[in-house]
């Protein structure tokens, strides 16, 4: 009896092992952290010597190198920080490895003082953009409809009406394009245009908001 009493609570403890292993690796798969190998130098190198990071989500991790140049990724998220505390000076967020980090994030990049396991960089706010309302008939009429176009700068808008006369300006920039998705011939204008067809664009498929590079 007493045998059969040692082997049920060793079967016991072994259920409850397996389950809370079982939990513990659930733990880990929504928390997996970040780990890799931060270089002094660029392109991987170690003048002035590495550090290895690793650490969970939400973890600030103060670099103790006296510059940083390059880090190998072996996984995860991290947020660099130009400033000791994780969230003052510059922020860059890298999910890969990075071998020159002057010449990807910017020559601050070149003494990072903490990293912190995930992203917590600022929030950029958008580049104001422009606004218009481009009409299927010349003299901003209607004929066929018209369509509001709006965002930041970099967006692209796909022209739905199936002809564009002219174009009221509210605001901003625009790049006209002839074909979808950024295609064909391309004319920036910056206010109104009574008769696109007469620029040799009645057909506008695509725009980009700001001006094409």
């Amino acid at each position: 009896m007493l045998r059969k009493t040692v082997l049920s609570l060793a079967a016991f403890g072994a259920v409850a092992g397996a389950v809370l292993g079982g939990a513990g690796i659930a733990s880990a798969a929504t928390d997996p952290g970040a780990s890799g190998i931060l270089d002094s130098g660029i392109n991987f190198s170690e003048p002035q010597g590495s550090q290895g990071i690793n650490g969970d989500a939400g973890q600030c991790i103060t670099v103790n190198i006296p510059a940083t140049g390059s880090l190998q990724s072996f996984g995860g998220t991290m947020t660099l920080w130009t400033g000791a505390d994780c969230k003052t000076g510059d922020a860059a967020v890298l999910t890969d490895s990075v071998a020159n980090f002057p010449a990807t994030f910017g020559a601050a990049f070149g003494h990072v003082q903490s990293i912190f396991i995930g992203d917590n960089a600022p929030a950029k706010p958008p580049v104001a953009g422009a606004s218009a309302i481009i009409d299927s008939g010349k003299n901003f009429s209607e004929p066929q409809g018209s369509q509001g176009l709006g965002g930041n700068v970099g967006d692209k808008v796909n022209i739905t009406i199936p002809a564009t006369g002219s174009i009221q300006f509210v605001s901003g920039t625009l790049t006209l394009y002839t074909g979808p998705n950024l295609t064909g011939k391309s004319l920036v204008v910056t206010h109104d245009v009574a008769d696109l067809a007469a620029l040799g664009f009645g057909q506008v498929q695509s725009v980009l908001i700001g001006a094409a590079a």
